[in-house]
């Protein structure tokens, strides 16, 4: 078997925090290619950044580190939006996208399961 995941990466420094999500707003367009049902899974995930620019990366040869966290979410089976521009999506802070998290996410592909 070879599982397969699609992903759109997106970045913000205004990542808006309510209790144990986040909410971030995602073009009309990309919410509906990421909501249909595919074959590959498909996921959003949202980068949260510092503020400060000089903060985002620190690259050496022997390293990329990339401040904060990134997270995830399956849109697959999510409702038609009668918005005309943008949809608020929430993520889960619990689903943060690490090498465990992928791991499992590769595996749920695999099966069939994600979303």
């Amino acid at each position: 078997m070879r599982p397969k995941i699609d992903f759109q990466l997106k970045a913000t420094i205004r990542l808006a925090r309510s209790s144990d999500t986040f909410h971030y707003p995602l073009k009309l367009k990309n919410y509906d290619d990421l909501r249909i049902d595919t074959q590959t899974p498909r996921l959003l995930v949202v980068l949260d950044l510092p503020r400060e620019r000089e903060q985002w990366l620190a690259v050496s040869v022997n390293e990329l580190i990339i401040r904060r966290a990134a997270y995830w979410v399956s849109l697959r089976g999510a409702p038609e939006s009668k918005n005309t521009t943008s949809v608020t999506v929430s993520i889960p802070m619990a689903n943060i996208f690490d090498v465990a998290a992928l791991t499992a996410l590769m595996e749920q592909s695999r099966r069939g399961r994600i979303g």
